[in-house]
């Protein structure tokens, strides 16, 4: 069977089926799109469609592919099951990536022409609305809960953030150079960018809109696609012909495979063990087999984790050995793939499989970690808005990949063995949730962590006393319970937390009769009462 597969003039994008049956590929300079059969791997149709088809999508139930057609400012849609285009919408505006919402109902396209990206309705086929987005937007990506749209920006050299639900930018992330490609893992904490001009992957984190990793070391990457199970990314490296695997848990480059031909875009398989790769080059499509090895390749002491075991001539597998144990348990999903759960063990070991009766082999490497202990969170509350650092204090932290708060996972801003730090996110509801960290043992601690909603003061009494001090006073309001300070007439006052309504207080001297705002400070925020105490 072929690796390198004839495509049309001038090939971009590609998008595959989500039953990983068939491939389209787009045909810039041939105004078409190819059709390819992946257990055949052959073109079985070429689509024709109006100028300089660009990006392509198919939506999730795998009956449309969409395609954005540059040069008559057009999206074609195509009828997977006749491979014909059944509709066109109009009044884009030079549309180049686009992307399908996860329920299928709405297409984004951004529109480069017009800096801006277009909504689409998919029932209807028509143009919704559109978002103003920064200069040259190139490719889109929504995050698998479909809450988000990332857009990178060539032109403003950012990536901008849309909320789908209100359809605004929410924040616009600045600091890359010509950010290219855009992919989201598919559990949603991470949205990964490659910077052309950079020569490098960006990785954002979705809950704080910040960079937190970057992996260097790549020429002129192109378009980026992440695997499945959401360990592995590949990346299209224009400047030295390759395409890079990187390893998402290190966030390192483990594979570089040379011999592409002006690689531009790639897609992987839905069982992770092909990658379709777009060599604008020499007009093919090449699939490259997913890397062999173990992967996840750690874990803890006690067991229990499920391995994928990628390698070739895998099918007639009748043991699998981490060092000198059994594995726990595995199943042979096909020739070129093994699941294995790693048995209890003290040490780094060599994965071995029997082939028969009398072949053995090693198939990779696994590295046992010890479990991770987390002793404590400070501080333990804060606002609503989030924003504040919360340090992780414990052992074995070293691996950490998350925080969670609740279900929102955060990337760590430090990781050391004995702690963690991590900017706390944003909620919209008061009250405690819990603090996961996640390490590559795949073990978790759990703390406990407040938001606090913003204090009132409703009143504050008696109203008034001596320039002296020492009049005790009780300050009535709402969400008072974490008061870290209070001031009257700007001066610190000892007091004491009787409720999350009331504070007890001792005011402090004045230097002069009148009026003094109460202010009192909590982990929620701030509030002041003016004038609410007067001194006589």
């Amino acid at each position: 069977m072929t690796d390198e597969i004839p495509v049309g003039h001038a090939p971009i994008v590609a998008a595959i089926t989500p039953d990983g049956r068939h491939v389209y590929v787009t045909n810039f300079g041939s105004s078409s799109v190819s059709v390819i059969d992946t257990t055949t791997r052959s073109v079985i149709a070429t689509i024709g469609v109006t100028s300089g088809p660009w990006g392509v999508a198919v939506a999730p139930d795998g009956l449309r592919a969409y395609v954005a057609c540059f040069g008559s400012d057009t999206v074609a849609v195509i009828d997977t099951t006749t491979n014909r285009v059944a509709a066109s919408v109009p009044w884009l505006d030079k549309p180049l990536g686009l992307t399908v919402s996860p329920d299928g109902s709405r297409l984004y396209v951004a529109s480069q022409g017009g800096n801006r990206v277009d909504v689409i309705s998919t029932a209807t086929n028509t143009l919704i609305t559109s978002v103003p987005v920064g200069t040259g937007p190139r490719n889109v990506a929504v995050t698998p809960d479909g809450t988000q749209l990332y857009v990178t920006e060539e032109g403003a050299n950012a990536v901008a953030v849309i909320d789908t639900a209100a359809l605004t930018v929410i924040v616009t992330i600045p600091g890359f150079v010509f950010p290219r490609g855009v992919a989201p893992s598919p559990d949603g904490q991470r949205v990964y960018v490659t910077e052309y001009g950079g020569n490098r992957l960006d990785v954002i984190d979705t809950a704080t809109h910040t960079v937190v990793h970057t992996v260097t070391g790549l020429s002129i990457p192109f378009g980026v696609a992440v695997s499945h199970d959401g360990l592995l990314a590949y990346v299209a490296c224009n400047g030295d012909d390759s395409v890079s695997t990187i390893d998402l848990v290190r966030n390192e480059i483990i594979d570089t495979v040379p011999g592409f031909h002006a690689p531009s875009w790639l897609v992987v398989t839905p069982d992770d063990l092909d990658v379709y790769v777009v060599n604008n080059g020499n007009e093919t499509v090449r699939v490259l087999p997913a890397p062999p090895g173990a992967y996840p390749d750690v874990g803890p002491l006690s067991g229990g984790t499920a391995v994928n075991i990628i390698g070739e001539g895998l099918g007639d597998t009748t043991a699998v050995r981490f060092g000198c144990q059994p594995a726990a348990s595995f199943t042979v999903l096909n020739d070129q793939e093994v699941l294995a759960v790693s048995p209890r063990l003290d040490t780094d070991v060599e994965i071995e499989a029997t082939l028969g009766q009398v072949t053995t082999r090693t198939v990779g490497r696994f590295y046992y970690l010890p479990d991770s202990v987390l002793a404590g969170i400070s501080p333990t509350s804060g606002p609503l808005s989030g924003g504040g650092i919360l340090t992780v204090t414990g052992r074995g932290l070293i691996t950490t990949t998350s925080v969670r708060f609740g279900t929102v996972a955060v990337t760590p801003s430090s990781v050391l063995d004995d702690k963690v730090t991590v900017t706390v996110p944003p909620t919209h509801t008061a009250g405690p949730v819990p603090v996961t960290v996640v390490t590559r043992s795949n073990s978790y601690g759990h703390s406990t962590f407040t938001y606090v909603g913003p204090p009132g003061i409703t009143s504050v009494t008696p109203s008034s006393g001596s320039t002296a001090g020492g009049d005790p006073v009780l300050i009535v309001g709402t969400e008072l319970a974490s008061t870290q300070s209070v001031t009257i007439g700007g001066v610190a006052a000892a007091f004491g937390i009787i409720s999350n309504t009331r504070i007890a207080a001792i005011t402090p001297p004045a230097a002069a009769p009148g009026p003094a705002n109460v202010t009192v400070t909590t982990a929620g925020g701030t509030t002041t009462a003016p004038g609410a105490f007067v001194y006589a």
